[in-house]
């Protein structure tokens, strides 16, 4: 039965040999897109700058090991980086320019000589695929003040920890003018062991940044004064485990000072404080400026307003504006003031508005007022000036909070009614 069997199957097959030769054209050009269709991939994997979901050499396995045209297809619908890791593009392909007040401001900063500045970047870019950070470039002034605002998201965190050296930049370049040894960092969520006493954990800080201290009365009184300068020293004794989160944060600020850094870096150092210690704290750093170089974030525009001499304003991971703060108010802001006065308002009011730099005056409580005027300077001068022409007896007057994104929407030129309605509510 072999043999027949044989010659029974063996015709089944031959004439499918017989039209392989006659099949071949039509697959090379089948062949030649799915190689070329790797090789693209492969090329465009090897000249990004960043990559998504997985790292490049995990999607070069995936194209070159993974069934064609698996491989490539997969990489190009869920690995390949179409942000373009820069500024918004135009339809023509080529990258926008920035706005001419942004480049203005920024270039009002960098004129300043070198040695005047403790921290530049150029070019900055962290990429999480569409999202992170994108072409910054900061120039921080020597003894500055200077308050990076955005909404949570825009990519504060991400810029304080590339310049601490906590995280990598896809590309960029950070630039110190001091010792990074003389870099103090200041997490948003300070974590400490439950078991030690606050003095232990910020002269175990000051051991691992600041031997050179020297001496045990020397690092204890380093020590000390550290807890003092941050409203902790009656609390020196206290185990972690039973403080506050916003004595924590305070305990993390003792931990960054107690080395005597020439640059401090702040992620959010007011978010966890009751408004007592957000006021001591805002009052801490403004009177570091001159000292020491301050970089504090915040999504809260007044408090940056209140202690910083320079600010930059991030959104969506780009830099929209850096500057000096009063300029900042002057050219997008209206400079507003809640006056709270006793003794009735009406007539402080009517002569606030007879006045030629007020643009606008309205009660904002029966004992309350809202003053609008042309400029800070304006207000800074005229105001007291009217109330004490009037007699009046003021209570307080202080910047009314600003609307961060109404400054945002005025900065990058949008009209989205979407974003103006949020604001609105909040």
């Amino acid at each position: 039965m072999t043999g027949p069997w044989l010659q029974a199957a063996g015709p089944s097959r031959h004439p499918l040999i017989h039209l392989l030769p006659g099949l071949l054209p039509a697959l090379v050009p089948v062949l030649v897109l799915l190689l070329g269709l790797d090789i693209f991939c492969l090329v465009n994997l090897v000249r990004a700058k960043s990559v998504r979901n997985a790292p490049k050499l995990a999607w070069a396995i995936v194209i070159l090991f993974v069934s064609a045209p698996l491989g490539a297809i997969l990489y190009l619908f869920f690995g390949m980086d179409r942000s373009g890791g820069g500024g918004t593009k135009s339809r023509s392909g080529r990258s926008a320019a920035p706005q001419a007040p942004v480049r203005s401001a920024r270039r009002t900063v960098r004129s300043a000589a070198p040695a005047q500045l403790v921290l530049t970047t150029t070019g900055l870019t962290r990429d999480y695929g569409g999202t992170g950070l994108f072409d910054v470039d900061l120039a921080v002034p020597r003894g500055s003040v200077y308050g990076l605002v955005g909404l949570n998201g825009a990519g504060k965190t991400t810029l304080l920890s590339i310049i601490a050296g906590t995280r990598h930049a896809d590309r960029g370049s950070v630039s110190l003018a001091v010792d990074r040894r003389r870099v103090a960092v200041c997490p948003d969520v300070a974590e400490f062991d439950t078991w030690l006493a606050a003095t232990e954990v910020v002269d175990l800080a000051r051991s691992l940044v600041a031997p050179a201290a020297g001496g045990h009365d020397s690092g204890a009184a380093a020590v000390t004064t550290a807890l003092r300068t941050v409203g902790l020293a009656d609390a020196a004794d206290r185990r972690v485990g039973g403080l506050s989160r916003g004595m924590l944060q305070r305990l993390g600020l003792a931990c960054a000072l107690v080395g005597d850094p020439e640059l401090l870096i702040l992620d959010e150092p007011m978010s966890a404080l009751d408004p007592v210690g957000r006021a001591d704290m805002l009052s801490l750093v403004a009177a570091m400026r001159g000292t020491r170089t301050v970089i504090f974030s915040s999504h809260i525009l007044a408090d940056v307003q209140r202690v910083a001499d320079q600010v930059g304003i991030l959104r969506g991971g780009r830099l929209l504006y850096e500057g000096s703060t009063r300029e900042l108010v002057d050219t997008y802001l209206t400079p507003s003031w809640l006056l709270r006065l006793a003794g009735g308002t009406g007539p402080v009011a009517s002569a606030l508005a007879a006045q030629a730099w007020v643009t606008n005056v309205e009660a904002a409580e029966p004992d309350m007022l809202k003053v609008d005027a042309t400029s800070i300077e304006d207000g800074e001068r005229g105001i007291p000036a009217v109330i004490a022409q009037c007699g009046a007896r003021q209570v307080s007057c202080e910047p009314a909070s600003a609307d961060l994104e109404s400054a945002f929407l005025v900065l990058s030129g949008a009209s989205d009614t979407a974003v103006m309605t949020g604001a609105a509510r909040s």
